[in-house]
């Protein structure tokens, strides 16, 4: 079901996120949930749409470990005032769970397969201009790693805060689109040393990682619901985060 949000609403989000008001489109937006439905299976999927009538970019997020939280819908409400028809789908890796500490997550890769269904499911929508990038978070971000090392569609990945050490990240070597990392200092999941050890096989093959480092950060730095949450960090994730997308969609 679509409904319109208010632009007041909108200004409240951009404050909770440390965004300026200048960024801010002065535009009607669409929300929406539905089910989609894929080959074998359907996926829950919430979307917000600049409503123009304007073809443009999509970005497609996947959440963190604690799934589609009222936080996700902020961030589509951001990305759709920037410009962009955004969604998110729910993850079998990333149930919804209570907002706390940093609970044990294991990778489904059925996820792979419904992620990809959902991004083609989007490119053939009538407001789409052909191009999609993906904004993954946490165990979103491994799901996204994989995406973009297997499927040549995706025009521009952003990583947050992946888990897992050096294993996913070795990944990013065969990547199919431009890559943004944002590594918190202080994530024990995905360190410093993991980050250094990937970036010299890239500059060994010739090759650079793109990692935007965020000092003090912990991980979830960017979950106004996790304890953790930075508003520093977050406001200069978006500004890099903004650049990025706008540069690569």
């Amino acid at each position: 079901m679509l409904h319109k949000i208010a632009i007041s609403t909108v200004t409240a989000i951009f404050a909770l996120f440390c965004l300026p008001v200048s960024e801010l489109h002065a535009q009607d937006m669409l929300e929406a949930s539905r089910w989609v439905k894929l080959y074998d299976d359907s996926a829950f999927v919430q979307s917000v749409l600049p409503d123009d009538g304007i073809q443009r970019s999509s970005i497609l997020v996947l959440p963190d470990r604690f799934g589609l939280h009222e936080h996700v819908q902020a961030v589509l409400k951001v990305l759709a005032q920037l410009g962009y028809r955004a969604y998110a789908v729910a993850l079998s890796s990333a149930p919804e769970q209570p907002v706390v500490a940093i609970p044990p997550v294991e990778i489904d890769s059925t996820d792979i397969d419904l992620v990809s269904q959902v991004a083609v499911d989007i490119l053939n929508e009538a407001g789409s201009n052909g191009r999609i990038g993906l904004l993954g978070f946490d165990v979103g971000a491994n799901v996204a790693i994989e995406l973009v090392a297997r499927l040549p569609f995706f025009k521009a990945c952003a990583l947050m805060y992946p888990t897992g050490g050096t294993s996913p990240l070795i990944r990013l070597l065969d990547a199919k689109a431009p890559i943004k990392l944002f590594l918190a200092q202080n994530d024990t999941e995905c360190t410093l040393g993991d980050v250094n050890t990937i970036r010299e096989i890239f500059m060994e093959q010739g090759g650079t990682l793109n990692v935007a480092f965020v000092k003090e950060a912990y991980k979830f730095f960017f979950n106004p619901e996790h304890e953790w949450y930075f508003p520093e960090a977050m406001k200069l994730a978006w500004k890099d985060l903004h650049s990025f997308f706008s540069s690569t969609l």
